[in-house]
């Protein structure tokens, strides 16, 4: 018998005679199923040519579509609490990628003049490889044994069961060294060419040293480059018959860092606890996994408020590649709309409530961040440690950590609650009332004059970001609430203009006038360049002007803000805020005149007759009052539009003084909203 062929699996049938023709060489009877011939064919590692083509050895290799990637990947690690001898975790872990067998590269420039056929009844017999360093600084190679079903025409898909350190040691090869590798032992059918022959001379009567037939096995099934063909059968003794068989051939293929991109980093998981969830990096594996946070701050970038003034700070998220940016503050939205701000009257029913009205505030607040920092910052983060490999993408927080109460300390006589707005945004109510003896217009006023407040905003908060639920520590960043520092969006809209010198066409679209700081050529992948001052340049509502030496690139950027006088009219605020009146359209204000503070006896006064008229509503009858020594203030409530909390309640106080030599009149103008009570001193009757 001929020795045993280590790529020679075994036979699958009985062996089949063949026919001799004219060359004196051997061919298949007619009728049989078709096989590869095992001798060598025209080409490496083709297994001999059929009636219409050549048989073919795949090659094999990762899902590779240039639109896609492998829909079968997945890393899925479990620990269900089992403890390793170190005292760890024992891990647990699935693998599971796609494969193709496909043609060999150099056999695809034949593919238009032959036709190739891959070798029947294929099985990939693959084996993971795992390097692993042992403490001695040796390398070992494990084998971890894979099985295989076949998805589609060429495809297979391999899963692999690890266990233990191999756990540990696959995902760091998969994501950080690209050691590991794919070891294929692929089997295939076809018929093996053998040459039986009778060495004993004594044929057919036998003789002593007859010790049976001799078998002469030809090709290696494509393992060996050139290997011996068919010979013929010219001055041999003996016959040809072909056996089917089973044969083997090897092919090694390395997985590299092939998953360690964006698109596969979250089909890297653990589960524990009854909790699936994203693997964060190695120490998921290390220590026993719960709940954990993929961000952690971003300090690769310096000091982030030098570098991007309208930031915070800078959180990196390792599974998704997505980097927050949390802004220095949020402030009301300036849209296409307007401002987002406004002011609903709402009946107070409270017992306590003397006015009979609160009033409720709305606000859409966003990001304050200027669109020249978050340029600079996509152009920094491709330069950072954490980018290699990896398609970083800058973000803002996407709303509000529910676990963190938000606050608004700058005015404590409003209820403030906070939501989830849509996008980037957060809402705020602010609800007033009455509060004690002063009515809820007066604090109205006193609130809407802080919304223009020029220097520090009075009105200011505190809110804790969202980056993900699990984030143990809160982000926090300030709320202001002022129209002169707002966020914007969709106001202003810009068009490069063709043709040098570079310029942009910025079209206001929104209904309130702008002030332009400055503009800048944002590209992709580079710092913002060139940045152009524009001085504060006024642009007015739904005006257009022209930004010189911009436009270059592939968007301008444009920091704003709203004009707004200073100091700001009472009117003029309803520029800025939607006021809204359809629930309440009066309201009870008192009127109130204060002469405690006068010595009725030195002034030589008796009585002091209050007549006031409202400036805005001189039609509307104020009742009268008087004032003396034993009655030194008293108050008259009035029925007042309810806007007049953002007009003001402006007033002529008429003070009819009796004393020893007559009477006499003082005028007084005041705003009873501004200041609710008018005090009178001995300057204000002289």
């Amino acid at each position: 018998m001929a020795e045993p062929k280590p790529w020679l699996v075994g036979r699958s049938g009985e062996h089949v005679d063949s026919v001799v023709n004219e060359e004196r060489s051997a061919e298949l009877p007619a009728g049989l199923p078709e096989m590869p011939r095992l001798e060598s064919g025209i080409f490496p590692d083709s297994v001999g040519p059929t009636a219409d083509g050549v048989w073919y050895l795949p090659e094999f290799v990762l899902f590779d579509d240039e639109f896609d990637e492998d829909p079968e990947f997945s890393f899925a690690a479990e620990q269900n609490g089992e403890v390793a001898e170190d005292g760890g975790p024992f891990n647990r872990a699935v693998l599971t990628v796609a494969m193709d067998a496909v043609v060999p590269d150099h056999l695809t420039a034949f593919e238009g003049e032959t036709a190739l056929h891959q070798v029947p009844d294929l099985d990939p017999g693959v084996e993971l490889i795992v390097p692993i360093t042992e403490s001695g600084g040796s390398v070992r190679e494990v084998k971890v044994a894979g099985t295989t079903d076949i998805a589609g025409e060429i495809g297979f898909i391999a899963t692999f069961e690890l266990t233990g350190s191999l756990v540990e040691a696959a995902y760091v090869h998969l994501t950080r060294s690209g050691k590991l590798r794919l070891e294929f032992t692929p089997t295939y059918s076809g018929y093996q060419t053998t040459l039986v022959t009778e060495p004993d001379t004594g044929f057919p009567v036998h003789g002593p040293i007859f010790d049976g037939f001799q078998f002469e096995v030809f090709g290696d099934g494509g393992n060996t480059a050139g290997a011996p063909i068919e010979p013929l059968l010219l001055d041999r003794l003996g016959r040809y018959v072909f056996f089917p068989s089973t044969a083997r051939f090897h092919r090694s293929l390395p997985l590299g860092l092939t998953f360690n991109t964006d698109t596969y980093r979250s089909r890297f998981t653990i589960t524990a606890e009854g909790m699936t969830r994203p693997i964060i990096d190695v120490n998921d594996l290390n220590s026993f996994a719960g709940q954990r946070s993929e961000y952690r701050e971003l300090t690769t970038l310096g000091n982030v408020s030098a570098k991007y003034p309208s930031l915070r700070r800078i959180f990196f998220g390792q599974v998704s590649g997505t980097v927050i940016a949390v802004p220095a503050a949020y402030g009301i939205l300036v849209t296409a709309q307007g401002v987002l701000a406004s002011c609903d009257s709402i009946v107070d029913e409270s017992p306590a409530s003397f006015s009979g009205c609160r009033f409720h505030f709305t606000f859409t607040l966003a990001p304050m961040a200027d669109p020249i920092d978050l340029a600079r910052l996509r152009s920094d983060i491709l330069d950072v440690p954490e980018a290699v490999g990896r398609t970083l993408r800058v973000a803002l927080p996407g709303g509000l950590d529910s676990r963190t109460p938000s606050t608004l300390e700058g005015f404590p006589a409003g209820q403030a609650a906070f939501a989830d707005g849509d996008g980037n945004s957060v809402q705020v109510g602010v609800d007033i009332a009455d509060d004690g003896p002063t009515p809820a217009t007066t604090i109205v006023n006193l609130f809407l004059q802080q919304l223009a407040a020029t220097g520090p905003p009075p009105l200011f908060g505190t809110i804790a970001v969202r980056l993900d639920d699990v984030l143990p520590d809160p982000v926090r960043t300030s709320v202001l609430l002022n129209v002169r520092r707002t966020a914007h969006s969709d106001d202003l809209a810009t068009t490069p203009r063709p043709g040098p010198p570079p310029s942009t066409e910025a079209v206001n679209q929104g209904p309130l006038d702008l002030k332009l700081d400055r503009c800048a050529d944002v590209r992709e992948g580079e710092a913002p360049d060139p940045i152009v001052s524009l001085g504060g340049l006024v642009l007015g509502a739904r005006q257009t002007t022209t930004l010189m030496g911009v436009g270059a690139g592939t968007e301008v950027a444009v920091p704003r803000g709203l004009v707004v006088a200073a100091p700001l009219p009472k009117a003029t605020m309803l520029t800025f805020l939607a006021f809204h009146t359809h629930t309440v359209q009066e309201v009870q204000h008192p009127l109130t005149v204060n002469a405690a503070g006068l010595n009725f006896a030195a002034e030589g006064v008796g009585t002091i007759k209050v007549d006031i008229t409202l400036v805005a509503h001189p039609g509307d009858s104020v009742p009268s009052f008087t004032l003396s020594p034993s009655h030194t203030v008293d108050f008259v409530h009035v029925s007042l539009p309810v806007d007049s909390a953002v007009t003001g309640l402006d007033s002529m106080v008429v003070l009819t003084l009796t004393t020893t030599s007559g009477t006499r009149t003082v005028s007084v103008p005041h705003d009873f909203v501004d200041d609710p009570v008018l005090v009178v001193t001995s300057s204000t009757i002289h």
